[in-house]
This record gives structure tokens, sequence and C-alpha cells, in this order.
């Protein structure tokens, strides 16, 4: 049964969604489950779980395109890249870890990702697209897994120019 304040929170909801989501929470907390508006917590929730799942492809996708440009590029790379991927591999873990039932979806990710992973990679390295490997060389375990190699420091050119004079 929907609700007759149904079309005021869609007003709601399309103008101030944090403050329809506290009225939904104070409807649920006080059981005053008739002023729920149910078809617009579907949606919502709905719209999440998307959400969620796409985040996922995307920091995959960024996960992928920076392993793909260590592996093709390897004189190339930096801290940056490395960076990236430390903090992708983070991220994608407290994302599995934080809902463990994305870890389903993860499978058909891969592949779409890889794909847009390559596209990317090709673009930034210049490298063309059919040098790079058609299928993935990485499962999700073994990009999670994936240490990059150790940089050698910085060098400071202020720094050496002054060691230079002494």
């Amino acid at each position: 049964m929907d609700t007759v304040l149904q079309p005021a929170d869609r007003a709601l909801y399309e103008a101030d969604e944090h403050a329809w989501i506290a009225r939904q929470i104070d409807a649920l907390r006080n059981g005053r489950l008739q002023q729920l508006d149910r078809d617009g917590l579907v949606e919502y929730l709905t719209e999440m779980t998307v959400r969620d799942r796409r985040e996922l492809k995307s920091r995959l996708t960024v996960l992928f395109q920076h392993l793909l440009k260590a592996r093709m590029q390897p004189r190339r790379l930096t801290r940056s890249w490395i960076l990236t991927i430390l903090t992708q591999q983070a991220e994608i873990r407290d994302i599995l870890a934080g809902t463990p039932s994305i870890a389903a979806h993860v499978p058909a990710m891969l592949s779409g990702a890889y794909s847009d992973a390559v596209r990317r990679a090709a673009a930034e390295t210049g490298i063309a697209l059919v040098d790079f490997p058609t299928e993935s060389p990485w499962t999700i375990e073994t990009a999670l897994a994936f240490v990059p190699p150790d940089l050698p420091p910085p060098r400071n050119p202020s720094r050496a120019r002054r060691q230079e004079r002494a």
C-alpha cells in the first residue's frame, strides 16, 4: 500500500535527498510504516547497489590500467603509479570486506574493467591496443596481491647541486 505522503516525499527526495532519508529513518524508528515512501526507498536502495558496483568496476579499471602501464613500461614506473596501485588495492579490499555480497559480481566485472583499462593505458602510453594482452593477466586475487617494486629514492636536484659545489 503506497502512502498518501508519497508525492510530497518525492518532492523532498528531489529537493533534499538527505532530508528525505532522515524522514524515512524517523518513520522506521518510530514504527510509522505507513509514512514510508516505499517506492522511493526501493528506487534509492536499487540505485545504491548499482552505484556500489559501478564504484568497484571503476576501481578495478584504474588498478588494471596502472598494472598494465607497469607491465608494459617498467622503466617508466613512477611513485605516482605505485601509489595509485596501492590506493586502488586498499579501496577494493575495503569494498569487498565491507560488502561481502558484492564479491559475487566481481567475475562479471573483470572483463569489462580490463577492456576499459587497456583502452586507457593505450591512450596514455601511446602503445598500440594490439600490443596489450587480450585477456587480463591478473585475477582479482593476483591484482590485489601485486607488490610494486621499490623505486630508488627521489633525487633532490637542489641538494645534489649543493653537494657538487662543496
